[in-house]
């Protein structure tokens, strides 16, 4: 009587395949990769940003006093901090720190957003953020965060480097 031997496990050749065919896959799949990364650096800043313009502006409006938002050492891509006066003291209320892979600047020269005791801008017009990835790519669209004089920020997706 003859027994039939089963095999277990894969042989070198089928285990070669397996594995060349991943590479193949993750080859093909690291650009995409790299270019999703950076749309969502640029998202997540602008959500963060946005964020706190809506905070900023809420607490302005509760304090009955002016509130700040302004870049760490002059560089918003280092990160911001929010800041009112509590008794004749700076205070700040929330602070965000640098953010990768992005570059975010506030065209036109202001260094700052800030919010009047109303919930309004205390500049004489509108503030737009220009939000885009550091290695620019054109597949990835910047955003801007406009801030009008009654200090609503708006947040929109845009093709070139002009923020409205």
């Amino acid at each position: 009587m003859v027994r039939a031997h089963l095999q277990q496990g894969f042989t070198l050749i089928e285990a070669l395949i397996v594995i060349a065919m991943i590479g193949v896959m993750l080859a093909l799949a690291a650009p995409s990769f790299v270019t999703f990364t950076a749309s969502q650096r640029v998202k997540t800043a602008s959500f963060d940003l946005y964020a706190t313009l809506a905070f900023a502006r809420s607490e302005a409006i509760k304090r009955r006093q002016p509130v700040t938002v302004a870049p760490v050492g002059g560089d918003w891509t280092t990160g911001w901090t929010v800041n009112t006066v509590v008794g004749g003291v700076d205070t700040t209320l929330r602070s965000q720190d640098a953010l990768l892979g992005v570059l975010i600047t506030i065209p036109g020269g202001a260094t700052s957003v800030v919010y009047r005791l109303d919930g309004r801008l205390t500049s004489a017009s509108a503030i737009g953020v220009l939000i885009q990835p550091q290695t620019a790519n054109a597949s990835i669209p910047n955003r801007c965060i406009r801030v009008d004089l009654t200090g609503l920020p708006k947040s929109t997706n845009i093709t070139d480097t002009t923020c409205p």
